[in-house]
């Protein structure tokens, strides 16, 4: 098993011992439901505004609630909007994040090697431009912070936790959108090492690759409208539609190791299988068309479908999976 994956899952594990002195508690007015969590290191209350797409969110810290952590503004779908700062316990500002321009500028004498990080996702925003291209950088491509560090021992820090240590290898992720759409989180994946050469993986978390693309495209050039004018012409009906789009890999842990690929998915049929006692099951069914995003080529229709299963103790939702 991968250690990173191991990491993640042991830090996870050890946090559920941190937060292990819990409570919720939910208050109900007429104008908004209200959430206030505790736990032995945070207080969180939770505005959600019933007539508006608004959440006002607030965390401070348990052992002194006047001390602030950091607060600001989400839509109910957990975008945050606007600028929101962050704070330790002696209240010192850790960091500034716009979310709305893609800003997030870190207080330097509390972030060793930040410089380092600096330096590193320049080299991931170049294997971008040079691969693709300078205007599907700018319009179609943000990063959004997303990264993580790590040396010999394992991880060491992010864009916004400081570095314990000098970094050897690290992780970007990056959000890219279509014209006109809303933005994809990891859509792109680059690891590298700490000369800044690129790392190929197995590693199907990381989403690391890149398209080599044998048209001159360098940018998306579909977009939802088009996509829905070409699908009509192979038996969309134009109800219960979704989009998406997908980074598919080939699972050959080399530079180009994936591609792009859009989707509008429509609806057809839905099985519902409720149980009171044991598992519960809903069978989504879609016709899914599909599309190469650089030149709007359709490339085909399927028949696909998707699981919601739960019990007592557990459940999952299911990727689209062929419908044979």
């Amino acid at each position: 098993m991968n250690s990173k994956f191991l990491l993640t899952f042991f830090t996870l594990i050890s946090g559920l011992s941190v937060f292990g002195q819990f409570s919720r508690e939910n208050i109900s007015t007429d104008s908004s439901d209200i959430e206030i969590i505790r736990n032995s290191v945070y207080h969180v209350y939770e505005e959600s505004y019933k007539n508006k797409d608004s959440v006002w969110y607030s965390v401070h810290y348990i052992k002194d609630t006047t001390r602030l952590n950091t607060e600001g503004w989400k839509r109910k779908n957990g975008k945050h909007l606007g600028i929101w700062k962050e704070y330790n316990f002696d209240k010192q500002l850790l960091f500034t994040r716009d979310y709305d321009n893609a800003i997030c500028e870190v207080n330097r004498q509390l972030f060793p090697h930040h410089e380092i990080l600096e330096r590193m996702k320049k080299k991931a925003d170049s294997l971008i431009i040079s691969n693709y291209s300078q205007e599907f950088f700018d319009s179609q491509v943000r990063f959004n912070f997303n990264c993580y560090a790590y040396d010999n021992d394992g991880y060491v820090g992010s864009w916004t936790e400081p570095m314990k240590r000098k970094p050897t290898e690290f992780l970007f992720r990056y959000q890219v959108r279509l014209k006109n759409s809303d933005w994809q989180s990891e859509m792109i994946g680059i690891s590298l090492d700490e000369n800044g050469n690129y790392i190929p993986s197995h590693d199907r978390f990381n989403n690391n690759g890149f398209e080599k693309l044998n048209s001159e495209n360098r940018t998306f050039e579909i977009d939802k409208t088009k996509a829905i004018s070409i699908a009509k012409e192979h038996g969309l009906k134009g109800k219960n539609i979704s989009e998406f789009l997908k980074w598919e890999r080939f699972n050959k842990a080399t530079f180009y190791d994936g591609q792009f690929k859009y989707y509008i998915a429509e609806l057809i049929d839905q099985i519902d299988e409720i149980k009171k006692e044991g598992r519960s099951r809903i069978t989504y069914k879609f016709n899914v068309y599909s599309f190469n995003p650089w030149t709007g080529k359709f490339l085909g229709k399927k028949k696909m479908k998707q699981i919601k299963e739960w019990g007592k103790n557990s459940g999952f939702t299911s990727d689209l999976l062929p419908d044979e």
